[in-house]
């Protein structure tokens, strides 16, 4: 991505952008309200086309590559997912995509049936998506995202009005994905979900990048995330003050927190 710059109206959202992705990443994208998280994900998979600047994905422009094929690049997952969902059933839902590349009907059937079992929903194969919970919408959404293949998943505040258990369900389907190699882009305001899952970190504040760079090293840089309206995770907050233990007082990972807390923490 180079010069990107989006506007609307006369107020531009994102200003002269200069951002890469690396192949098979889990990038996050974070910063405040306004920031332009949202308008940045969506340019990148061409929700949104860009006045200015260019955008590749896996080599394609954006701004000149048809939806279906884009599509089959880079799957985008809305932070509501029902304002995605187009078809009566959760089979048709995941089917459309394949459908309208003229996909014989029992290819169709069989890939659909797979991504079914996979994402827990091969009993809900007749239900109206709108009729599924929320943790099953948001699997559906993923699924609808990936069926045609695509090498790229972009998702908006996938963890939205979750609950932790939802969430962590979520999260471990992305990180089982990312460790097949697909690439994870996550717009976010889940601290703790960047720490433990993004290897990289994008911080952006009025429509530019303030940072872009190891997970670890970002969140280490207190000013940076002072400067960028972001809070510190939750765990870092929570062990910063631990004077009698200092090492704790960087651990942002929960992956990283001694095996045995009580030899680390006496009670």
């Amino acid at each position: 991505m180079n010069g990107l710059t989006v506007r609307r109206g006369r107020t531009a959202v994102l200003h002269d952008v200069d951002l890469e992705v690396r192949a098979g990443e889990f990038t996050a994208i974070v910063g405040a309200n306004g920031a332009g998280k949202t308008t940045l994900l969506q340019a990148i998979a061409g929700v949104i086309r860009p006045p200015r600047g260019t955008v590749r994905v896996a080599g394609r422009d954006v701004a000149r590559t048809d939806a279906r094929r884009l599509s089959d690049r880079i799957g985008f997952v809305f932070q509501n997912p029902e304002h995605q969902f187009i078809a009566h059933t959760a089979f048709d839902e995941l089917a459309h995509g394949l459908r309208v590349r003229r996909m014989p009907e029992h290819d169709v059937r069989a890939r659909t049936l797979a991504m079914l079992d996979r994402f827990g929903l091969a009993d809900h194969r007749d239900v109206h998506p709108f009729q599924l919970s929320g943790g099953q919408k948001r699997r559906l959404s993923v699924g609808t995202a990936l069926i045609t293949g695509a090498p790229v998943l972009a998702l908006d505040e996938p963890t939205f009005g979750q609950d932790r258990s939802r969430a962590d369900e979520l999260l471990a389907l992305l990180r089982e994905l990312h460790d097949e190699g697909t690439t994870v882009l996550v717009v976010t305001h889940d601290m703790q979900l960047v720490t433990d899952h993004a290897d990289r970190t994008v911080v952006l504040a009025g429509g530019r990048i303030l940072r872009v760079g190891d997970t670890d090293a970002v969140f280490a840089d207190d000013d940076l995330i002072e400067r960028s309206g972001l809070l510190p995770p939750p765990l870092r907050r929570a062990l910063r003050d631990l004077s009698s233990h200092p090492a704790l007082a960087e651990v942002t990972r929960i992956a990283d927190l001694p095996d045995e807390p009580t030899a680390a923490v006496p009670l």
